[in-house]
């Protein structure tokens, strides 16, 4: 029972440092859109949702999401969605830039 008192000095701290910004957020592959290379390949797949992908179309402005139509998936070597049959795994990469985040 010694330990109750522990634990709760323990979740107070923890609780503490998510509430100071102590999270960090995974990486989606939006791009910042801040470089003509960007502009010129104008879509970048999105890291996690796969039948999702980023958009570039304004220098200066993130990337916005788009959307494959619900039987299809993004598949970045062709820019293309494809029939899930179709789809292939590739590795991700970082665009050459992200997001400015708002303090």
């Amino acid at each position: 029972m010694k330990f109750l008192p522990l634990f709760a000095v323990f979740l107070i701290l923890a609780c503490s440092s998510l509430c100071h910004g102590a999270a960090v957020a995974k990486p989606t592959g939006q791009p910042g859109c801040q470089t003509e290379e960007e502009l010129t390949v104008a879509f970048y797949p999105h890291f996690y949702l796969k039948s999702s992908f980023w958009i570039c179309s304004t220098q200066g402005v993130p990337a916005t999401l788009g959307q494959c139509p619900i039987p299809t998936a993004w598949l970045d070597s062709v820019k293309a969605c494809v029939p899930w049959p179709q789809w292939t795994w590739s590795p991700t990469a970082l665009p050459p830039s992200q997001p400015e985040i708002a303090a």
